[in-house]
């Protein structure tokens, strides 16, 4: 497997999560017993980000080749511990000991994933972030409907 390929295929994975997060969001406020779905879809996402890092570990790339991608990955365990292992809610009410990591945790390792798509080329680093605030949009969003 390639450099590019799998470059090419965080990249997919990155803007895949960020339109995600984006519908999560809008379901929260349109349709609430959607977003379930979703986020499985999202966690789904880890197995190919795994397989990536564990890849650019092999192949000897640079650190943050799977260091960031490993971020990424340790925000979807944290996600499925707290969402839908232990089903803890920390959105509404506000669980500030878990939601602020929480959002640390995925907003660090969304923008450095976003940072390796450059390495791709402007074009791609400027898709993700064109999915990127598409995500920051939506949160906003619910955010004003009570739901963020």
């Amino acid at each position: 497997m390639s450099h590019y390929l799998l470059d090419l295929t965080l990249f997919f994975i990155i803007n895949s999560a960020n339109i995600i997060i984006s519908a999560i969001f809008i379901t929260r406020v349109k349709k609430p017993g959607f977003e379930h779905i979703l986020g499985i879809l999202y966690l789904v996402l880890g197995i190919p980000t795994l397989i990536i890092a564990i890849t650019n570990i092999l192949f000897q790339r640079e650190w943050w080749f799977w260091i960031f991608p490993s971020l990424f990955l340790i925000f979807i365990v944290f996600e499925l511990i707290i969402d839908y292992i232990k089903k803890i809610e920390f959105r509404n009410p506000r669980n500030k000991r878990i939601l602020v990591p929480y959002l640390i945790l995925y907003y660090i390792s969304i923008i450095l994933m976003w940072g390796l798509t450059w390495t791709l080329g402007i074009s791609y680093g400027a898709i993700t972030g064109i999915t990127y605030f598409l995500q920051l949009g939506c949160s906003i969003y619910a955010g004003k409907h009570g739901v963020g």
